[in-house]
């Protein structure tokens, strides 16, 4: 009785040592995997052109709210992103982030201000600002910054770079606001020599025999001037270069970028 008692708490806890073994080896595992996608995720990957998400922000009518707009995402599982302004000489901020399921597009609100219980408090006197992306994956983290010109009508509507202008007389009661949409609308063949540089509003797109003006750092031997109106791209016609400057007529607001 005595023999078989032994017998049976020897087997007993060889079975515990196998089993906490194969315990420790899976928890080992898991936190190398674990400690794997932490890395992965704080390494940085440079990304071209051709392969980064297009990136829009369209303010509301009275200028108090953007809608974020994210298209063309690739191997990404979490969105961080990050909108820093100025108002009235103060650093505002807004801040959020968007676990993907599969999605290849995104879309967010983002309030210049604060609500609590319906009643909302606004940040005046916003005209520029910085939104920070950090795309997450499996294969590292792909960070953009594009800087924003939050503008209300005038006579021309510019980036903040200084590099691109669209010049008429803009609606004084229309918000617009201009900026780098990090990527392209759609694919393209030819090289991208400067831009894409987006104007988005609320209201109406229209902008007849607007003047555009585009810099390069040095004049380019040739050019073309592409606008992406939100369904399609379009080469525009009457395109002049004079030293680093291109210039065109344009009738509607959107996407422009030049191509080799």
């Amino acid at each position: 009785m005595k023999k078989n008692l032994t017998v049976a708490l020897i087997i007993i806890a060889i079975l515990l040592i196998a089993i906490g073994a194969i315990l420790m080896m899976r928890g080992r595992k898991t936190t190398e995997t674990s400690n794997n996608n932490q890395q992965n995720q704080q390494t940085t990957v440079e990304t071209p052109l051709k392969e980064r998400p297009f990136v829009s922000l369209t303010p509301r009518a009275d200028g108090k709210e953007f809608t974020l707009d994210i298209t063309r995402i690739k191997n990404t599982q979490t969105i961080e992103y990050e909108m820093v302004y100025d108002s009235q000489g103060l650093s505002r901020g807004v801040i959020g982030s968007v676990d993907l399921k599969g999605e290849d597009k995104v879309q967010r609100k983002l309030l210049l201000g604060s609500c609590s219980k319906n009643v909302c408090k606004y940040d005046e006197g916003v005209e520029q600002g910085t939104l920070t992306l950090r795309f997450r994956g499996s294969d590292g983290t792909r960070k953009f910054t594009s800087d924003f010109h939050l503008q209300q009508g005038g006579k021309e509507l510019t980036s903040i770079d200084g590099n691109f202008k669209l010049s008429n007389k803009f609606s004084a009661s229309t918000f617009y606001l201009t900026m780098s949409t990090i990527g392209l609308p759609k694919e393209v063949e030819n090289k991208v020599i400067l831009g894409p540089y987006g104007i988005f509003t609320a209201g109406s797109s229209a902008a007849k025999n607007s003047t555009l003006t585009m810099t390069f750092s040095e004049t380019p031997t040739s050019a073309k001037l592409f606008l992406f109106d939100g369904e399609k791209s379009n080469e525009q016609t009457g395109t002049k270069i004079e030293s680093n400057n291109l210039t065109a007529t344009v009738n509607t607001l959107g996407t422009f970028f030049a191509l080799e």
